[in-house]
């Protein structure tokens, strides 16, 4: 009877473990990058919104629906934007958030306010490492899909995948890449374009041999707002993180030190936030660069010139950064979003842009690579 009783509560012991093993799933999430991130469906209670899957922000945050839709708590945090300025945030609990095929409770995220280009492209917030570090991550920036997986979960191909040097502590995913001896430190941005080295925190030695550009452009942080920038647009000599080798084309100037989606065009990544461990899926990797000598935005409903290439035709015209246009390819914008999105069109059918400006001035602006990479 003893026995018995034993063998018995072995077994329970045995289904109780067994129904605490993680359940595996493998959901496979697609995304669209219009604005060069990287943006997934999620629910919250139920309603379906539009988020922006972000390993550069540290906490998840909404736009003005979360007022609306969550209940506010009383704690508050200050936020320092790519801008420099400081923005007292409110938490507001989320109730049940529903990522792939997992359900998210007692978590709270921030609420920021509304943008013109968030909104531009229906883009409600964004998903922060606050909730992506649970889980594990496949990018497939090809086929334009998130395969979430649990964290104790690596799928067979990253056999076959490339290491590089990542860490992921305070929670901030960072790159390691060294060049001629020297470590830089990149913060692994999926919601960000482009790539950036901070001029203030590295100085970029022989920068007069590599092959660079100077562009007066601007970029949008996580409240929209638009700040103007001068930065040098570098390709950077060969760099190694790990076991890849990379020539990554970088905007030397004052934002943050980061990698953006540009650099992994048509690659795989797997990324791993809880075990330190990012890999790729070549090992070599180069940056192929695109770009207009200049760009338009509509500010006071009036367009302007946003970007202009230093040294190019339209500099050498004395078109400068902010001057009025009054008619793009024969058409007069005074919404952001409709310009915004007609410019992005032209850009992918690689089109010329016609510029008319305010002083008479017109120029042909044509989609040019701005570096050739051997």
């Amino acid at each position: 009877m003893k026995k018995a009783i034993i063998l018995l509560f072995l077994c329970s012991f045995a289904i109780t473990l067994q129904a605490q093993k993680p359940v595996v799933f493998q959901d496979t999430i697609p995304f669209r990058n219009d604005l060069g991130i990287i943006t997934i469906p999620i629910t919250f209670n139920g309603v379906e919104k539009q988020f922006a899957f972000d390993t550069g922000a540290q906490s998840t945050v909404g736009f003005s629906w979360v007022a609306d839709d969550l209940k506010r708590t009383s704690k508050t945090i200050n936020v320092n934007s790519s801008n420099g300025s400081r923005t007292k945030m409110r938490y507001y609990k989320s109730g049940t958030i529903q990522l792939g095929s997992r359900e998210i409770t007692k978590h709270r995220i921030l609420k920021a306010g509304d943008s013109d280009i968030f909104s531009c492209y229906d883009i409600d917030g964004i998903l922060g490492v606050d909730i992506t570090k649970h889980f594990n991550w496949t990018i497939d920036f090809e086929k334009k899909i998130l395969i979430m997986s649990p964290p104790d979960s690596y799928p067979d191909e990253v056999d076959k995948m490339h290491a590089l040097d990542f860490d992921f502590s305070n929670n901030r995913p960072s790159v390691f890449m060294e060049m001629n001896g020297k470590k830089i430190k990149f913060l692994l941005d999926t919601g960000a374009r482009d790539s950036d080295v901070n001029k203030t925190k590295y100085t970029l030695l022989h920068i007069d041999q590599y092959p660079k550009a100077a562009f007066y452009s601007g970029f949008y942080d996580v409240n929209g707002t638009l700040t103007k920038t001068y930065n040098t647009t570098v390709q950077l000599p060969e760099m190694h993180s790990g076991n890849v080798t990379l020539f990554p084309t970088v905007d030397y100037g004052n934002q943050t030190t980061k990698i953006g989606n540009s650099l992994w065009k048509g690659k795989r990544l797997f990324l791993s936030l809880s075990t330190d461990k990012l890999y790729v899926s070549d090992a070599i990797i180069k940056n192929d660069t695109w770009n207009y000598d200049c760009v338009a935005v509509v500010k006071d409903k009036k367009m302007v010139a946003l970007q202009i290439r230093e040294g190019s035709e339209a500099w050498n015209l004395g078109i400068r950064q902010g001057d009025e246009i009054t008619s793009l390819n024969g058409n007069t914008f005074t919404d952001f979003c409709a310009l915004n999105k007609y410019q992005k069109q032209l850009s992918k059918e690689e089109k010329d842009f016609e510029f008319v400006f305010a002083t008479g001035k017109r120029i042909t602006i044509q989609k040019k690579q701005v570096f050739v990479i051997p």
